[in-house]
């Protein structure tokens, strides 16, 4: 039995390999974080080592292997700090890793079909690394299946995309994933639908809220600040500001989730603004995002939704982020 959800037209290329005996020697998954890559990638493992009926079965003992982590032909290698040449930590997967595949690979299964390795957040390969990568992908073993998962293929050396079967996951629809948390969770159809919703149709992400509930009161409180700093005065905005740039030199992801927000709240007061507040994304921010909506003109709202974005090219570019964030407070509508 599968366990990816909404992602058919992946599924059916899988499945078509297996029965044609054309699986590829190395798959390129590509979608947003918590799309479900990982559990489509588990998923062929399953499917290439299963031996019931109608594979991937989940129940023999080589999909239950694989379910625990267990496996020891299924290897997932992920991200490792590493010295740079600079003597900053950052975030690779480095050459060592690739050689400890390497060695790995050229012997035969241990337990199962085929020998698979999980390549979690390829886009970031070190140079050394994908370059070692590539020797294994031009000359790759019969029984070793190489699964390269990426938010963003772009960012990924071409020569290595080229020798990959490229599976694009994109978000899935939102009433999939609402009757999923539903039916298989037992959550209240009301949450399931704002859970669904705030999840970009990444049903990773739903799942993770569910077990992490803080998770929503953090942006919860976040959008708090937001409705707050769009009621406050210039003063309150400068102050924003400063604290914003001051986190943005220690932490910019963080910075850019924050902006990110921003923009899914002002879509939220544009919809309604348009007469379509079912398209509302923060359901139980509608009160908050109906009196924004009411106070401004259409042309208000997308010009903020247009000074968000240019903000976040601005950060990207390295201007001064605190004359960045201080020129969307400055552009931010007066309620």
């Amino acid at each position: 039995m599968w366990q990816t959800i909404g992602h058919e037209k992946a599924i059916r290329t899988l499945q078509r390999g297996l029965q044609e005996d054309r699986l590829s020697h190395a798959y390129l998954m590509v979608g947003p974080a918590q799309v479900g890559k990982m559990t489509l990638a588990l998923d062929l493992a399953r499917l290439v080592n299963c031996v019931g009926e109608d594979r991937p079965c989940g129940d023999c003992n080589q999909c239950r292997r694989v379910s625990g982590s267990l496996h020891t032909d299924v290897h997932v290698i992920g991200l490792e700090a590493q010295k740079g040449g600079s003597g900053r930590t950052r975030v690779a997967i480095g050459i060592d890793q690739i050689r400890a595949i390497q060695r790995e690979a050229s012997l035969k299964p241990y337990e199962g079909r085929y020998r698979v390795f999980i390549f979690d957040g390829a886009e970031h390969f070190s140079e050394e690394a994908a370059n070692a990568l590539l020797k294994t992908l031009e000359e790759p073993p019969d029984d070793v299946i190489l699964v390269l998962l990426a938010s963003d293929a772009g960012s990924l050396l071409p020569t290595l995309i080229s020798r990959c079967t490229l599976l694009e996951l994109r978000p899935v629809p939102f009433s999939q994933v609402a009757d999923e948390l539903e039916t298989k969770h037992e959550v209240e159809h009301t949450k399931a639908v704002e859970i669904a919703r705030l999840s970009g149709g990444r049903l990773g992400w739903a799942l993770e809220v569910l077990s992490k509930p803080e998770l929503l009161e953090q942006r919860a409180e976040k959008i708090e600040v937001i409705e707050n700093t769009v009621r406050g005065n210039l003063e309150d905005r400068f102050s924003f500001a400063a604290t914003l740039a001051t986190r943005f030199t220690q932490d910019r992801e963080s910075v850019r989730r924050e902006l990110a927000l921003w923009l899914e709240w002002w879509r939220d007061v544009m919809v309604t603004k348009e007469g379509v507040p079912n398209l509302v994304t923060n359901l139980s921010k509608l009160e908050g995002v109906q009196a924004t909506a009411e106070a401004l003109t259409s042309a208000q709202i997308a010009g903020t939704i247009a000074a968000i974005n240019e903000t976040s090219e601005h950060l990207e570019r390295n201007v001064n982020p605190r004359l960045a964030l201080e020129g969307l407070m400055l552009a931010l509508p007066r309620l």
